[in-house]
């Protein structure tokens, strides 16, 4: 009987560890209900960097009723990391879906298979326009984004963003009415450029509006440009014009649009080269119009170029006047040929039980893929957005079919994090070599500059601006940084400050994108501080669209005022710095500390960037970015959260670099020691039934 109950204890004893063992493994495994297997070809001969891939779902490919009804548990992912999507339609009554995916790395005439997972409704929507496409603009806001846009009008010509449309018109019987938005960034040859527009006439006149898409050098020189333009009642005259410097091409009428008034389409522009040729193409709903193809290394150029939207009247003053409606824009990769999708035959079992799939995860595009499959490509935004555009150094290997001789990429540093800024303070530019400069920005994803001006002579700095911009980094000068607001006078002066930066904007090759004011407490004497209402308002009158106006909030600051600045600045830096609590390096410290600010922010529908400071006790530029990274987690779904600045660079400069390695964690908590637990019992029980 003693001999009995032994071995049922063993036997429990084992038993339980292996009922333990296995359940962890059946919670660490996916319970999509569908999965589907998805290889993507490239067939240009070049590598493909962060490369935007079409992805068409019908019955023949996807189960639409195994989904969400508006896609939002749909994820991809490649060896067992997710990739950065954007759904463009989904139609499940039709059986219809266009998804872009963003490919981290793609070898020439090589292959990657990605896993497409849905089922799962728990998760929240992660489509993500702004973090798939190099630039996205979906005209969420009720203006026009002056971190994204310049915009310029002539005779009754306006632009005008509403209920998620941006209209860019020429209203008024004028001759030469005309409206124009243009982007502050610019884009490579192999790109693509993509607009949902809509055509709209007010008058009985079949001509206008006349409208035109494309890429443009400078809008004051235009000595090189791709322009798209249409004509008459359903766009039916399509024409090419191209420029580079002082050659011109014109087309003649090529093609119809053939899309009634009032009726949405895409328009897409390809600009690529190919054989050493230079080359244009026509997409219409995402189908290649081959009439329109034109090639030429005399007339088409290929430097980096900005993307803009004209309309126009016509000269004789019709009385037929309108606009183009424009639901969003975006600025894509392009090769040509460009990659082949293949689907799997059937739906597939998950293969790979250790990837886990959720709402919170985002791109791997600056972690590693596999390991046989990484990749070190950098999301720097273009300009003031978080436009990505990759690194140069190009990752080694990416899928276990692509190259065997191909050797692994050392894996990216930083944390991965999302935002429209990613801002420094810095002051003295000129102390630094600009290529080191610029590459430790890049790989601190530093996408914007704040610049402290010091003296009088704000062209000293127009080097500098021209440099950042060609690198694709916003520059907005800081204003009034060490001034002492007490003092007589000090309105006047800031005045005549701000004069001279909107006077150097004039006439700069390199003007500022925006200009922040650098408001001093109350506090910090008795006689109180200067006007900045006063101050504010008359930025905000001179300045325009042009440029963007900020105002930097100093701790202690009456936020019941926030409401009264807002409708003066594009968006207010909450300075999480020089406050009662020191070493403010957590993200709940901080959240705390600046709670109040950031709600009278919301409040008054306006947008924040969180300044850190260096000297509040970091130990390196890890613990910086994975702050940044905490933080943009925090705020993801706040739409007052705009992004992270720090201050300053020279601090920021002189830490040490450290990544510190993520332990690997058990899918079940406390698995592990409860495994090893269970296995020792297990293992003595054994020892004792053998002894006994």
């Amino acid at each position: 009987m003693l001999k009995m109950k032994k071995r049922l204890l063993t036997y429990g004893i084992v038993s339980t560890f292996f009922l333990v063992l296995i359940t962890g493994f059946a919670l660490a495994s996916t319970t999509d209900a569908c999965s589907q297997e998805i290889t993507i070809t490239e067939n240009s001969g070049e590598n493909l960097t962060g490369y935007q891939v079409p992805i068409y779902l019908d019955s023949s490919n996807f189960n639409f009723s195994q989904a969400n009804e508006d896609g939002s548990d749909l994820r991809f992912s490649s060896g067992g990391r997710s990739l950065n999507y954007w759904i463009e339609t989904w139609d499940p009554e039709a059986e219809k879906a266009l998804i872009w995916v963003r490919i981290p790395f793609l070898l020439a005439n090589s292959n990657i298979t990605l896993l497409m997972k849905c089922g799962d409704s728990e998760v929240t929507a992660v489509s993500s326009g702004e973090e798939t496409f190099d630039f996205f603009d979906g005209f969420e806001d009720d203006k026009l984004q002056s971190l994204l846009w310049r915009s310029e009008s002539a005779g009754g010509g306006l632009v005008e963003v509403e209920d998620g449309i941006c209209k860019v018109s020429a209203p008024k019987v004028h001759a030469y009415d005309s409206s124009m938005i243009y982007s502050k960034a610019s884009f490579d040859i192999n790109s693509m450029f993509v607009v949902k527009r809509m055509k709209v006439t007010t008058g009985k006149d079949e001509r206008g509006p006349l409208l035109r898409q494309g890429f443009i050098d400078q809008i004051s020189s235009k000595k090189n440009e791709i322009q798209h333009e249409t004509e008459l009642a359903n766009e039916t005259r399509v024409s090419w014009e191209t420029s580079n410097r002082k050659e011109r091409y014109n087309s003649f009428d090529l093609t119809n649009v053939r899309v009634p008034e009032g009726e949405w389409y895409t328009s897409g522009i390809a600009w690529y080269e190919e054989n050493d040729n230079r080359s244009i193409a026509w997409f219409k709903d995402g189908v290649r119009d081959t009439k329109m193809d034109y090639t030429s290394s005399e007339y088409v150029t290929n430097i980096p170029m900005h993307i803009y939207l004209y309309a126009a009247s016509y000269s004789d003053a019709s009385k037929n006047t309108g606009y183009m409606a424009v639901d969003y824009v975006f600025v894509r990769k392009f090769v040509n040929p460009e990659p082949t999708v293949t689907f799997a035959s059937a739906q597939i079992e998950d293969k790979t039980p250790e990837e886990t799939i959720s709402g919170s995860e985002t791109s791997a595009e600056n972690e590693t893929i596999s390991d046989s499959e990484t990749s070190t490509e950098n999301e720097t935004p273009v300009s003031e957005v978080s436009v990505s555009e990759e690194s140069s150094e190009i990752p080694a290997q990416m899928e276990e079919n692509q190259s065997a001789n191909a050797t692994n990429a050392p894996e990216p540093l930083f944390p991965r994090y999302s935002v429209s800024v990613s801002g420094i303070k810095l002051s003295s530019p000129y102390r630094f070599d600009f290529p080191a400069l610029s590459k430790d920005f890049d790989s601190s994803r530093i996408d914007t500059i704040f610049l402290n001006m010091s003296g009088e002579d704000v062209w000293q700095y127009e080097r500098f601006v021209k440099m950042a911009h060609e690198e694709g980094t916003t520059v907005h000068a800081v204003l009034f940084e060490e001034l002492d607001c007490t003092e007589e006078r000090a309105t006047n002066s800031s005045l005549a400050s701000l004069d001279a930066i909107l006077d150097y904007n004039e006439k700069s090759l390199a003007p500022f994108d925006g200009i922040n004011i650098y408001m001093k407490s109350s506090n910090d004497s008795e006689e109180g501080c200067m006007d900045y209402v006063t101050l504010l308002e008359a930025a905000e009158k001179k300045a325009g669209d042009k440029v963007s106006i900020s105002a930097s909030l100093p701790p202690g600051y009456d936020t019941s005022n926030v409401e009264e600045i807002a409708p003066l600045v594009d968006f207010f830096v909450v300075r999480a710095y020089d406050r009662e609590k020191k070493n403010l390096t957590s993200e709940s410290d901080i959240v705390d500390a600046i709670a109040l600010e950031m709600g009278e922010i919301r409040g008054v529908n306006s947008k924040g960037i969180i300044e850190i400071s260096v000297d509040e006790g970091f130990e390196d530029k890890y613990s910086i970015q994975n702050l940044f990274a905490t933080l943009a987690e925090y705020y993801a779904n706040d739409s007052a959260f705009m992004g992270v600045s720090i201050s300053n660079y020279d601090t920021y400069k002189a830490l040490p670099v450290k990544a510190e390695p993520e332990e690997e964690k058990s899918p079940l908590p406390g698995f592990e020691t409860l495994s090893v637990l269970l296995s020792g019992l297990g293992a003595f029980a054994l020892l004792k039934a053998r002894k006994n």
